[in-house]
């Protein structure tokens, strides 16, 4: 049985791990949220832990090899799609450690005009007091970028894009249809996939059944079992998608749309993970800062507003030079 506040923990640490963020932030968040784990590779743990997601390692004994085993009456916390990203993220390793400082929390997401992400320090005045500053790694004749100049660019920027009241309820109103009309085609896809469900549960059972019996081989047995526990874990989790997906996004509908007509109200209230994130998305990674400004090839759709007025500013400069 799963205990759920508990799970919570151990969802945020995959979400979170997924997302990019580094791990000692997702430590410290993992502990406010409950964690009571000790040790210092604790969080790692539970990122590689099968257990987590209903499969269990297994030694080799006899004849029958070793491998990860689908659990049966273990209900999984996270989703089998989810568990073999991060396992395959931790295979790849980590180039760099991301150090973040809510003083300057758009290193490691904004980019000098190079390309190369800017990174971020304190520069200590005749007074005795901090200046921080964006740079460049590169080369300091790049971009040497007073922080608090930049942040106040980003707002007003960000100001511009936001959505008016208008087109926040056109976008409510025209999001529900659409939501109506994919509710049905979720309910349609849910019952066809559940009767694959069970019908490759069966199959399964039929395959242990010859096993058993003596009626196919082992590796004929290992064969069409490794690939139909591979498709009821699919399905499994197709299943759930279905079920859950569409009252949280009717939810998020609801509750957080007018958020959207102050963007810079959201950037602000953010952590710096959540600022990075949101910086990232809008402008699909690709904000840049040359000659005072900055610049971007991309900016999300509905938020494409008063370019010519954020250029005249001095904010932000956008120009398409790819389809959005």
């Amino acid at each position: 049985m799963i205990n759920e506040s508990e799970a919570i923990v151990v969802r945020y640490i995959y979400e979170a791990f997924i997302s990019g963020v580094a791990l000692y932030k997702i430590k410290e968040k993992a502990k406010e949220l409950g964690l009571k784990r000790m040790g210092t590779t604790a969080v790692e743990r539970i990122l590689t832990n099968p257990l987590y997601y209903g499969f269990q390692h297994v030694k080799p004994w006899k004849q029958n090899p070793g491998g990860l085993y689908p659990l049966k009456n273990h209900e999984p916390i996270v989703d089998p799609t989810t568990w073999k990203l991060v396992n395959e993220k931790i295979k790849r390793g980590t180039k760099e450690r991301k150090i973040y400082d809510d003083q300057i929390p758009l290193r490691g997401a904004l980019r000098c005009h190079c390309g190369k992400l800017l990174t971020g320090a304190a520069s200590k005045g005749k007074m005795g007091k901090y200046y921080y500053y964006y740079k460049c790694s590169i080369a300091s004749a790049h971009n040497n970028i007073n922080a608090e100049k930049a942040h106040k660019q980003l707002s007003g920027a960000l100001e511009l894009m936001s959505l008016p009241e208008k087109l926040i309820s056109s976008i409510k109103e025209k999001s529900e249809i659409e939501m109506e009309t994919t509710l049905k085609e979720h309910k349609t896809l849910l019952k066809q996939r559940q009767i694959e469900y069970e019908q490759t549960g069966q199959k399964l059972l039929s395959i242990e059944e010859k096993w058993i019996s003596n009626r196919i081989q082992h590796d004929t047995y290992e064969r069409w079992h490794n690939e139909l526990t591979i498709k009821k874990e699919s399905l499994k989790d197709q299943i759930d998608k279905l079920r859950h997906n569409s009252d949280k996004t009717y939810s998020l509908l609801q509750d957080q749309l007018f958020y959207l007509s102050d963007l810079n109200y959201v950037y602000t209230e953010a952590n710096t993970i959540e600022k990075q994130e949101l910086i990232k998305m809008v402008f699909d990674d690709f904000l840049y800062y040359e000659n005072g400004i900055y610049r971007t090839p991309y900016i999300m759709e509905p938020f494409i507003r008063n370019e010519f007025k954020m250029r005249g500013m001095g904010c932000l400069d956008y120009t398409k030079k790819r389809d959005n």
